[in-house]
């Protein structure tokens, strides 16, 4: 059945078309099944036999970002970054005995617990492996947009359909990218959310901030309207200035990502309802995926 609805890139009344959000290369090409909470339940939405997808693209927008290597550039990402993982949580099971999963659980006094990491270093090659920072910043953006219910970021920020569309250095300001590390299912919000942050000291004053967010492991990627994300994280949409192509520079590739702090109301969150669907389905945590597997699965 063709379902008719506007294109979350374009903006245009057209067919849609299936879009894998993250892309089947990253790891999303497997059986899934989705579950919604109602009524205090976890219910069934969408079970899916190849991988994830979502009807929110019109065949030119989404056979446009394959053409243009977006979803390749992020596959390669997101392997990079779990090599990485997969070595420091070795290190870190090593060290302590506990389970490699553990890791996650990790923070500091002082806030997240930190991985530091060269991208292009992870895949396990002799030699260094190219990342296109620009093709991955824009493949994130177009993620982000195609999960939307309502055309707030197409209407409100002409400016991120500009950056995303483009193949030159652009800039989305106000809005800046975020990511951290975590564990967790897939899933997104459709809608835009409001993160208020309440001083009970009086010491400082309060504060809010306005994001959209998908969890596509290992990542979790903010929007966020001004420079503050509602977690700690680390920004990425400078990655934008880079032109088409050109890989990361020597500075560049070095790069700290927090594990998502699970003292987060956000981060716990996501662990809770995780745990809700282990026990519902009799399922265990899921271990660090392989690069060849999907996380969601």
């Amino acid at each position: 059945m063709t379902i008719f609805d506007w294109c979350r890139h374009c903006g245009v009344h057209k067919p849609m078309t299936e879009e894998h959000l993250p892309p089947r290369a990253a790891g999303n090409a497997s059986p899934i099944t989705v579950y919604t909470e109602r009524d205090g339940m976890l219910a069934v939405l969408r079970s899916y036999q190849d991988g994830h997808t979502i009807p929110s693209l019109c065949l030119a927008c989404n056979n446009g970002a394959g053409d243009r290597g977006l979803p390749q550039a992020y596959a390669l990402w997101r392997d990079d970054t779990i090599g990485h993982l997969q070595r420091a949580a070795a290190g870190f099971h090593h060290v302590t005995g506990q389970p490699h999963n553990d890791m996650f659980w990790v923070f500091k006094d002082t806030g997240a617990f930190t991985l530091p990491m060269e991208h292009g270093r992870g895949l396990g090659t002799e030699h260094l492996v190219t990342l296109n920072p620009s093709r991955i910043i824009r493949q994130v953006l177009g993620m982000i947009m195609a999960v939307q219910d309502s055309r707030h970021l197409l209407d409100v920020y002409p400016q991120l359909v500009s950056a995303y569309r483009s193949d030159k250095p652009a800039s989305i300001e106000p809005l800046t990218v975020h990511v951290a590390l975590a564990n967790v299912d897939l899933g997104y919000f459709r809608n835009g959310v409001l993160s208020v942050s309440v001083d009970l000291t009086g010491q400082a004053t309060s504060s809010s901030t306005q994001f959209w967010a998908v969890a596509f492991p290992p990542f979790l990627i903010f929007l966020a309207n001004g420079s503050k994300p509602p977690i700690e994280a680390t920004r990425i949409d400078q990655w934008l200035a880079y032109p088409a192509g050109n890989a990361f520079s020597k500075r560049d590739r070095k790069i700290v990502y927090p594990i998502a702090d699970p003292r987060e109301l956000l981060v716990r969150k996501l662990y809770q309802d995780q745990a809700a669907l282990n026990s519902s389905v009799g399922r265990h945590m899921y271990p660090l995926p392989d690069t060849q597997e999907s996380v969601t699965g």
